[in-house]
């Protein structure tokens, strides 16, 4: 009775192990949902140019060109006016101390800067 019982036990044992060879693979895991961007991470377009100031005392001024060549702590630079600014021109002179707010080298307004004698002037004449 020893021999069936073990028999029966080593077979039923074989089968398991054979059955579990031969078993289905697991199904595949359920598709992901799409991931949602963190912030940061996506890809950036190029930066937008940014307006610059240079300062600077005026070389050459060509004011039907719209041109204006500067002289400065960081060099010489040569400004191009649009239409629209072309009037800032009007009032210059050789020599001027100007501040030039520009991208690149087009001219987006160029100013004199104040010092503290217009300042004074300024302040007396609106108080008589």
């Amino acid at each position: 009775m020893r021999k069936p019982v073990t028999a029966l036990a080593a077979a039923t044992f074989a089968l398991l192990i054979v059955a579990g060879g031969c078993a289905k693979e697991p199904p595949p895991a359920p598709p992901q949902p799409a991931k949602k961007a963190v912030a940061g991470t996506e890809k950036k377009s190029a930066p937008k140019p940014r307006a610059k100031l240079f300062t600077g005392t005026i070389e050459e001024l060509d004011e039907t060109a719209g041109t204006v060549t500067l002289k400065g702590p960081k060099g010489e630079m040569r400004f191009h006016t649009r239409e629209k600014e072309k009037e800032q021109l009007e009032g210059l002179e050789l020599g001027d101390k100007v501040i030039v707010k520009h991208l690149d080298n087009i001219v987006l307004s160029i100013v004199k800067p104040r010092t503290s004698k217009f300042v004074l002037e300024w302040k007396e004449t609106e108080f008589l």
